[in-house]
Order: C-alpha cells, then sequence, then structure tokens
C-alpha cells in the first residue's frame, strides 16, 4: 500500500502536468487528485519539486528503455530498420506531447538546482550515446566524426518537437507537422 501510495501521487502529478506547469500546481492539487492526505504526500516528498523529479526520472527511465529497444531492432540502412524508426519517432513524439509543459518544467528546476541539472545531463548523456550506437548501426559500422552532434540534434527535435507558441487549425495540421519533423530527424540518420 505504501509504494502504491507514492505512485498514486506521481501520476496524479503527471495528470496535473498535461495542462499546465509545476510552478502552478499545488500540493494540495496533487493529493486530491492522488485521492490522499497532505499528509501522505509528506511521506514521500519534502516538496511537489520532489515529486516531479521523481515523475522526470521515471520518464527519463522509459525513454532510454524505448532507445535501448529501438537499438536491438535497428539492423542497418534497410527497410525495416527505417519503418521502425519512424514508429519509434512518432511513438516518442506522441509520448512528448502528452505534456505540454515537462521540458519548460525540466528547464525550470535545471536552473533552480545543481542536483537536477545535474540528474538532466546524466541522461541526456545517456540518451546520446544510445542515439549515437544507433546511428553507428545504421551507417553499416563506420564512424561518423558527427554523430554525437547528430544524435543531440535528434533528441533536441524530439524533446522540443511540440509547437508551444502556436496551435493547429485541426488534426490534418498536426499530423503533417508531426510527419515534417519526423522527416527531418529520418533524414539526418539515414540520408546523410
Amino acid at each position: 500500500m505504501t509504494k502504491d501510495n507514492r505512485e498514486k501521487l506521481i501520476k496524479a502529478t503527471d495528470r496535473l502536468l498535461r495542462d499546465r506547469s509545476i510552478s502552478s500546481i499545488t500540493t494540495k492539487e496533487i493529493t486530491k487528485e492522488a485521492g490522499v492526505s497532505v499528509g501522505v504526500f509528506y511521506n514521500y516528498f519534502t516538496s511537489k519539486e520532489d515529486v516531479f523529479t521523481e515523475l522526470v526520472k521515471s520518464f527519463f527511465n522509459y525513454s532510454l528503455a524505448e532507445l535501448e529497444r529501438l537499438k536491438a531492432e535497428i539492423t542497418g540502412n534497410n527497410l525495416r530498420s527505417e519503418l521502425k524508426f519512424k514508429e519509434f519517432l512518432v511513438k516518442g513524439m506522441d509520448k512528448n506531447w502528452e505534456n505540454r509543459f515537462l521540458n519548460s518544467d525540466i528547464l525550470m528546476l535545471s536552473r533552480k538546482g545543481q542536483a537536477f541539472r545535474e540528474l538532466m545531463l546524466a541522461f541526456n548523456e545517456q540518451m546520446v550515446a544510445i542515439i549515437v550506437a544507433i546511428l553507428t548501426i545504421i551507417q553499416d559500422g563506420g564512424q561518423d566524426k558527427d554523430q554525437v552532434t547528430k544524435a543531440k540534434l535528434i533528441m533536441n527535435l524530439i524533446q522540443n518537437s511540440y509547437p508551444v507558441f502556436s496551435s493547429f487549425e485541426d488534426d490534418q495540421e498536426q499530423e503533417a507537422y508531426m510527419e515534417k519533423v519526423v522527416k527531418i530527424i529520418f533524414d539526418l540518420s539515414f540520408n546523410e
């Protein structure tokens, strides 16, 4: 039951963050959404930033696992790998778009605290390393001196693909936008 309440708080925070920033959410709102008391919150976390940090860790661990899964499925510069890669990109962008404020909240908290900033840098280094490994497989083991730069660009394009200050007229326009972002990332990976 104890771990259950902790997970409830993390999931409640995730739900609230889909439409709002961490700075606009209160501890009381998190506990209400989770269906637990404020006292239960403080048994696990000292602040809403702490629960946010756990949520971010969960999100990045999920992302790392998905990247590792993709790396295992990529066999080279071939149709099967291309399809797996595009599928991964769309799924990753969909997941990222679920929480529009995640990147801005991560940036804000990384400026406030050194420990959080170091955590984000460590996660990003791991992600870049996996993307470099994927690029190496796609390029048939060839080492491109720009692979790290490409990997960072790919990662940032995925993480920041949501158009923060614009909106879509309809689902068709949103789909066309996403297809264009996927094509840019795909071309960086397979066609350069």
